[in-house]
């Protein structure tokens, strides 16, 4: 399932206000007190970074998310804190964020969308409905407004900010850390930005040191892909194969993602959608056949087959074996 690196929890807890002991929030989670190295490690479950959040924040501290992202350094998002830096403008670092926000959460995904008013930078496949994905989403809209005018110098400020989730009793805090107009009930969680901004050159743009940390990015990007969204989709389908083959769209739902994003996702990383999907249920069926007494119907049911027939072709196709060859073989040799 999504999940978010332990140094995001250790921020929120260093930045919360709630009576509860540090340590004993850390624990909660399985964390030890000591601090590990930046963002590398060990992350948590995506829905308890959230219930974290409803802990310390609601209702009593609805500016937490701007201590958090006043909180946020270059230093701190180590090698990509520094890529965003050193980019030539606003825009570059931007999308230098969208390509290798994986190294930092699997739940976190960006697009820059084109608007009849600019651009907006939209944090995108994360819910919005229970509090603690709210405050999440905002938490990292006011990280990346830290990032961005921490590069320029600059009291960076958007055109406007928009959250998808309901407002709430005092909004103040919103637009004092903003600067500018915050939209809630707005279709996107994002930043809107004009292309003047967006063109806004960065202080320490140094095109050497970039080549240097974009390496080393696209090595974390593929370490944390092994354990990213293809794992997560499998998962997934895998847990759903009784109610038939499931389709893009309703993986998609799931995930609290668009259809879109997620094909985009498994594009990056190289994988086709039906191509996992075809993966997952030759592995259920095969471990089935292994592992189990269940009928034959059954196996075709538990993967996904209307009847035991589909099935059998299909499974014939994939192994050059019936189903009951295969289990009266013991498996796949010969």
């Amino acid at each position: 399932m999504p999940s978010v690196g332990t140094p995001v929890i250790r921020r929120i807890v260093g930045v919360s206000r709630s009576s509860i002991p540090h340590d004993r929030l850390l624990a909660d989670l399985g964390l030890p007190v000591e601090p590990e190295v930046p963002w590398t490690g060990q992350s948590v479950d995506a829905d308890a970074y959230y219930d974290l959040l409803e802990r310390v924040a609601v209702p009593d501290d609805p500016e937490l998310p701007f201590r958090y992202g006043a909180s946020i350094s270059a230093d701190s998002l180590g090698a990509l804190g520094l890529a965003m830096k050193t980019a030539p403008t606003v825009g570059d670092s931007l999308r230098r964020l969208m390509r290798y926000v994986l190294v930092l959460s699997d739940t976190l995904d960006y697009e820059l969308l084109d608007e009849s008013d600019g651009s907006t930078f939209a944090l995108v496949g994360r819910p919005h409905h229970r509090p603690g994905a709210a405050l999440a989403n905002e938490c990292a809209l006011a990280a990346v407004v830290s990032m961005i005018r921490q590069a320029t110098g600059s009291s960076f400020v958007p055109r406007q900010v928009g959250f998808r989730h309901e407002p709430p009793a005092d909004a103040a805090p919103h637009r004092e850390y903003f600067g500018c107009s915050v939209r809630f009930g707005a279709h996107v969680d994002g930043l809107l930005l004009d292309a003047e901004q967006l063109a806004r050159p960065t202080l320490l743009a140094d095109e050497g040191l970039s080549t240097y940390l974009l390496a080393q990015l696209d090595d974390l990007k593929a370490k944390a892909a092994d354990r990213s969204l293809t794992v997560v989709v499998r998962g997934v389908v895998a847990d759903t194969l009784a109610d038939g083959q499931p389709s893009k769209s309703a993986v998609a739902r799931r995930l609290g993602m668009s259809e879109r994003t997620l094909h985009r996702r498994l594009a990056d990383d190289g994988v086709n959608f039906q191509t996992l999907v075809t993966h997952a249920r030759r592995d259920a069926a095969e471990s089935l056949l292994q592992a189990s007494a269940h009928s034959l119907a059954d196996v075709a049911f538990l993967t996904g087959f209307s009847d035991q027939t589909a099935f059998s072709r299909a499974f014939k196709r994939w192994t050059g074996l019936t189903p009951a060859e295969f289990r009266r073989r013991g498996g796949p040799g010969t």
